[in-house]
């Protein structure tokens, strides 16, 4: 083995260099490594003059190691632990701030009414912090409403700072480590900006604004002649200039679910791609080999850089320039070197780019697929010879055409077997989820975006020589292929077993039942209640909360169906999600009061567009006193009862009636309020129901008081917990509803400040656990 090994690594140096890299960079994150101080430096260089004076080559393992380490612990200390961010993160609130810098423009996120921007900063002033910063620092900036980017310059901006907010429900995207490994510390929302001189960066500026104009150009000619179908246009779009925002979520949800996303946005593939098509194009045209190689690498960076230079984009473009590169210094092309080269010369760069999904996938994948590719064609090379009996020159067309097609067939199926084994790893270790029917539907679907990509650069060809007919007819053979990739990922996605999830180990507990609050924006509210196996939705949250928390918890925990869901009130951000998770989690039985939807609720309200469907759900309408049996299981019993609203509620408000349940989990109470207010409240007090709890859980009514002294003192919770948001004021966690816990003694959780929270329901102890602040408690049952 250690022989193979040393074998390996003398035909492979380049990747040897990247894998020990890549440990290096792994220890400096952790901290394994103490990097400060002057005695590093020094180890490095004795190590790597040892290595090229001395002969001693595998010291450059050990070396590259150390230099990465070094590299990594100084970008960490360049954004993760940068005085402004340490700073900011003892405020709970954006603070006013002066910066003076140079800003670039940030064409990849304008998702708003309001232009982006990075300043690179030279000084920072937060007055009502005392902090004055002179450390170099690159913030995301959105400028006013209505401004445009000034240019390049030095200028003084006037606004808000603040960090943006820490993934607080488990399995969602957390925005601050991802602007983090970005390289933006912080963000600025600029009220008043001064141009204080020309200085700056110009030529930059004026290649990036080229580069837009670029990409505006090509984005307009996609579109000519196919104006009437804008789905397939935004599918086009997100193929060739990865503007996927566009693009329906349906359709965007059947290429993820088919395995076949990367084929939908600009990735490594599209690069990969579009270098061929050009360099077939050239070989055409008789232009000598050297000279077709230059072209297609300025292409692929073209390319990247028109495409906002997308970190997919720039890593391919650097495969194919170094790949291509030994052909042009006649040495012989090896792509595990190739692939070497371009990780070292990324990580060298940006080694934050290691723990990106992106990079892993894409070098990960790339590089296991070339050492399993190979073995598996062989195996499959005998099905697709001719009949060793029949001398080839004796072999009709129609049967050398046949061994032809076997042989691409056997290809395509083990370069995208050897994909899909590669790339398990990164899809259960991010994502929690497997694909198997990826395996086929790339067969297909690699091959159509090839078409349709090659079709779109001969429109764009096209379209530069004004050849209006032409381009015409290019772009409709892109239309065509677009809309088959589209039914195609469609039919693969709605296969069975296409894909499904699985929970990490690491997030298994053996408490019975397991309470989880996510935390959501605008107050909106979802729950989930997880029996064994079982799990159970209190609320759905929004449609958008759907994309962005809710779907991605529930994968992340392994959840591929759903027993039923609570519906609470017709409340778009309570319930807006229904039709979603109905469609996504095998149409889970739905539960709501028999007052919904209310008698004068809108035809477009969330309920009522649920059940004036073409094919409605099934609604269980559930009255005061009825129970919903959540368990079969004798040793712990849970069960659910409806206590409000009663039959003499018609309230015009949905908040005013809200369905209010007591869930019996084994000899634990909980009391899930929702919005429900004064009235609510008032009628459960003078009503005979039983209100005690452990667990009391509400969200906040739009408009009146609610969770009052009276109705807390018959309740008598152990805690109280509360979905919360401080960025409106209707929403926001009252403050005499946390004077009045406090003076009743009762510990009160908000998820704005403490995230979602976890309660784990055992025989004797109760667990709860919030996710950002980490705090914890334990609870004995009455």
């Amino acid at each position: 083995m250690l022989e193979k090994l040393q074998l390996w690594t003398r035909a492979n140096p380049l990747m040897a260099l990247a894998l020990a890299a890549v440990g290096g960079i792994i220890a400096a994150e952790i901290g394994w490594l103490p990097v400060h101080g002057l005695w590093f430096p020094l180890v490095i260089a004795g190590l790597l003059g040892i290595a090229l004076l001395i002969g001693r080559h595998w010291l450059l393992i050990p070396g590259a190691a150390l230099v990465f380490a070094f590299i990594h612990t100084t970008r960490l200390d360049e954004t993760f632990r940068h005085p402004l961010r340490l700073a900011l993160q003892r405020q709970d609130k954006p603070l006013p701030a002066t910066i003076r810098g140079s800003l670039l423009p940030e064409f990849d996120t304008t998702t708003d009414e309001r232009t982006h921007a990075l300043c690179t900063t030279q000084q920072i002033e937060i007055p009502d912090a005392g902090i004055r910063i002179a450390q170099t620092a690159t913030l995301l900036v959105r400028l006013p409403k209505g401004v445009r980017f000034p240019g390049a310059g030095t200028y003084e901006l006037h606004g808000s700072i603040y960090l943006p907010r820490t993934a607080s429900n488990p399995g969602t995207f957390d925005a601050q480590e991802y602007a983090l490994r970005m390289g933006r510390v912080a963000r600025l929302d600029i009220d008043h900006i001064r141009r204080l001189s020309g200085s700056g960066e110009p030529g930059w500026c004026a290649f990036l604004q080229r580069a837009e104009d670029c990409r505006q150009w090509i984005s307009r000619q996609l579109v000519k002649d196919l104006e009437d179908d804008p789905q397939t246009v935004a599918v086009l779009r997100a193929m060739a200039l990865g503007v996927s925002a566009e693009a329906d979520h349906e359709i965007e949800d059947a290429f993820r679910n088919s395995g076949t996303l990367h084929v939908f946005a600009v990735s490594g593939l599209h690069v990969g791609l579009l270098g061929g098509i050009v360099l077939i194009i050239l070989r055409q045209t008789g232009i000598p080999r050297g000279m077709s190689l230059w072209v297609v690498i300025f292409v692929v960076f073209a390319y990247a850089f028109v495409t906002g230079w997308r970190p997919s984009a720039a890593r391919a473009a650097f495969m194919v320039a170094i790949y291509l590169s030994a052909t042009l210094i006649d040495r012989e092309s090896s792509l595990q070197n190739s692939l070497g080269a371009a990780a070292l010369l990324l990580l060298a760069t940006d080694p934050n780019q290691l723990f990106m999904p992106g990079f892993q996938l894409s070098f990960g994948v790339l590089w296991l697929s070339t050492l399993g590719a190979a073995p598996l064609l062989k195996r499959l090379l005998p099905l697709t010879q001719l009949d060793p009996f029949l001398p080839p020159q004796l072999a009709s067309w129609s049967q050398r055409s046949w061994s032809k097609c076997r042989l691409w067939l056997a290809t395509t199926l083990s370069v995208s077997f050897a994909a899909w084994v590669g790339s398990l790893p990164f899809i259960l270790g991010h994502f929690q989820s497997i694909t198997p029917v990826a395996v086929i539907a790339n067969c297909v679907l690699v091959p159509l975006s090839s078409l349709c990509l090659g079709a779109t650069c001969l429109g764009l060809c096209a379209a530069s020589l004004h050849l209006t007919g032409a381009q015409i007819i290019f772009n409709n053979v892109s239309w065509a292929l677009a809309k088959a990739m589209i039914a195609s990922a469609m039919w693969f996605a709605g296969l069975p077993g296409a894909n499904f999830h699985f929970q990490p180990r690491t997030s298994h507990t053996s408490a019975p039942a397991v309470w989880h609050v996510l935390e959501l924006p605008h107050g909106g509210a979802a729950n989930d209640l997880r029996i064994g196996r079982t799990h159970w939705l209190f609320d759905t949250g929004g449609e958008d909360s759907f994309r962005s928390v809710l779907r991605p918890y529930l994968h992340a925990s392994g959840v591929n169906s759903l027993a039923g869901v609570f519906l609470s009130h017709n409340d778009a951000d309570h319930i807006g999600a229904a039709a979603q998770v109905i469609t996504t989690f095998d149409s889970p039985m739905l539960f709501c009061s028999s007052q919904e939807p209310g008698l004068h609720d809108s035809k477009r309200s969330a309920l009522r567009r649920l059940l004036d469907q073409p094919s409605p759900p099934s609604l269980h309408k559930l009255h005061v006193d009825e129970k919903v049996t959540l368990s079969d299981a004798s040793e712990f019993k849970m069960e659910a009862t409806v206590l409000y609203p009663t039959q003499q509620v018609q309230n015009d408000r949905a908040d005013d009636r809200a369905m209010v349940l007591r869930v019996q989990l084994g000899p634990w109470r909980v009391l899930w309020l929702s919005d429900t207010g004064w009235h609510a409240e008032k009628a459960l007090c003078s009503s005979s129901e039983e209100l005690r709890c452990d667990v009391l859980i509400r969200s906040q009514h739009e408009v009146d008081l609610s969770t009052s002294a009276e109705f807390l003192l018959k309740a008598q919770p152990q805690i109280i917990l509360c979905g919360s948001d401080a960025r409106r004021v209707e929403t926001a966690l009252p403050d005499s509803l946390v004077q009045r816990a406090r003076e009743l003694n009762m510990p009160l959780i908000d998820t704005w400040n403490a995230g979602s929270i976890d309660l784990q329901f055992h025989h004797g102890e109760l667990h709860i656990v919030t996710n950002r602040s980490k705090q914890r408690w334990v609870l004995k049952p009455r």
